[in-house]
């Protein structure tokens, strides 16, 4: 949600390996709107409005690296880590009705998360 870090990387020198799933939302608000909110989405998607996040870390002078299709993964991943000394900015591109889980309920516990859509512990 913030991009200070391209900069601090320039001024400290720090070869770090930056990996954007990119999935044109807000993901866990838009897991949230999906379910718990029928699919009602409010403020979570930005496919219109993100910028271009390759040119974004070339214009600090460091690697960007765009991932469209699953099947070039690998490679890029394998180019990515290969650069030792250069910081790298992945924009990985994925499926935007895909959730992440675990996920652990507000005010609930351990006992408590969604395992996958339909599924809890």
């Amino acid at each position: 949600m913030c991009i200070q870090e391209l900069p601090s990387c320039s001024q400290r020198n720090l070869p770090v390996k930056i990996i954007n799933l990119n999935n044109a939302a807000l993901g866990m608000v838009r897991q949230w709107q999906d379910m718990q909110y029928n699919s009602r989405y409010s403020q979570s998607v930005y496919e219109k409005s993100l910028p271009d996040f390759v040119a974004l870390a070339e214009a600090y002078g460091h690697v960007g690296i765009k991932v469209t299709k699953f099947d070039e993964l690998e490679e890029k991943m394998r180019e990515c880590f290969a650069m030792k000394d250069r910081v790298v900015f992945m924009d990985i591109c994925v499926d935007r009705s895909e959730h992440v889980y675990p996920m652990h309920m507000p005010g609930g516990s351990m006992r408590d998360l969604w395992l996958s859509k339909t599924e809890r512990t």
